[in-house]
């Protein structure tokens, strides 16, 4: 059954260089038309935007559910407190006992040891050697 595709994108494109690879000026030009006839459109559509009365009253309503949102979130910040602190020792924490970890299979490989990790699971873990830097001060 024949169809109407065009041709892929590879052998239009080729085509399209081939017929004007030397004629950089044409080219130029009409990059210059698209990127002209571009901005109009965009201009357009911006102004349309911009006298849209239903728009501007929806953007009025959701900057107003954000600030009740943001008031919200601060009430329940200050309920949870004292979770929140917990949390975030909790995180520094489990992110020094990780580089921790990281230290010490470190230290064990340079040394020529064997790197084994099982969980209480019975689930083992291999080591994934990443070097990276960062800024010293």
């Amino acid at each position: 059954m024949p169809t109407t595709e065009s041709p892929p994108k590879e052998l239009a494109r080729s085509v399209l260089y081939s017929s004007h690879m030397n004629d950089l000026p044409s080219i130029h030009a009409r990059i210059r038309k698209t990127k002209k006839e571009l901005k109009e459109l965009n201009t357009i559509v911006r102004d349309t935007f911009a006298a849209s009365q239903s728009l501007k009253n929806i953007n009025e309503d959701l900057k107003e559910l954000r600030d009740k949102k943001r008031r919200y979130e601060t009430e329940i910040k200050q309920e949870c407190a004292d979770e929140l602190e917990k949390a975030d020792r909790l995180k520094q924490s489990l992110k020094a006992d990780q580089q921790l970890l990281s230290d010490v299979a470190l230290t064990k490989f340079m040394k020529g040891e064997t790197i084994e990790l099982t969980d209480e699971n019975d689930v083992k873990y291999e080591p994934v050697v990443k070097i990276s830097f960062k800024k010293t001060m």
